[in-house]
């Protein structure tokens, strides 16, 4: 394993997910500092779509500050992000960092589930997030949604109850597909787990915290 520091540096597409990914690596008990590679949702679709080369620089570069920093464990905040630069050019500059994306929990979901939801912010991340869970099990069923203009939403600080109701999520699971978990595929989401797991009749699963469980159990084995 490559060398561990208690501070991550976090990586997202906007300032408000930055500031999501800080917040739950906090309250998970480590140090965080973050730095956005957009400052908006719409530049951050931009960038992904038409100038990935240019993404994968930026974040390059955000991770030549956090070394600067001596800050070493690295957190993309974001499956979008994760999905759409070239992550093994950056992993590979960077060969003395841990550097966590939500994207590393899709094959052990993969060998959890048999039917999956996966609610993603657009077609990108929802293609790379599939492509992961049906190469790791080829019999998995998955049905994928994306909305982006929620994440807008969750942008603007709308309420939990008040997004759940204008994008009508009551309905938003197919009931004869027989859903065993709903994927929060992307980083914005969680801020809607606590009415999602109240509101319907699956469990929500956030991939952050699948990937920092196991990067923690990780730890702990040394």
């Amino acid at each position: 394993m490559a060398h561990f520091s208690k501070t991550f540096g976090v990586i997202a597409g906007t300032p408000v997910d930055t500031k999501m990914g800080v917040e739950f690596l906090r309250k998970k008990g480590f140090d965080a500092v973050g730095i956005p590679t957009a400052s908006s949702p719409e530049e951050q679709n931009m960038l992904q779509y038409q100038k990935a080369d240019t993404l994968t620089q930026k974040v390059i570069d955000i991770i030549e500050e956090f070394h600067k920093k001596n800050i070493k464990s690295i957190m993309i905040y974001c499956n979008s992000l994760s999905a759409a630069i070239d992550f093994n050019l950056v992993e590979n500059k960077y060969p003395s960092s841990n550097i966590l994306t939500p994207l590393q929990s899709y094959r052990n979901l993969a060998s959890k589930y048999s039917r999956l939801i996966v609610w993603a912010a657009n077609a990108q991340s929802l293609k790379v997030i599939e492509q992961i869970l049906y190469e790791s099990n080829p019999s998995i069923r998955v049905i994928g949604v994306t909305l982006l203009p929620v994440v807008n939403a969750i942008e603007n600080l709308m309420p939990p109850e008040d997004i759940f109701e204008k994008f009508d999520l009551a309905n938003f699971l197919p009931r004869s597909f027989g859903a065993e978990g709903l994927v929060l595929g992307c980083t914005h989401f969680p801020y809607l787990k606590k009415i999602l797991e109240e509101k319907l009749d699956v469990a929500v699963v956030d991939p952050m915290e699948e990937v920092l469980r196991d990067f923690v159990l990780h730890l702990n084995a040394f």
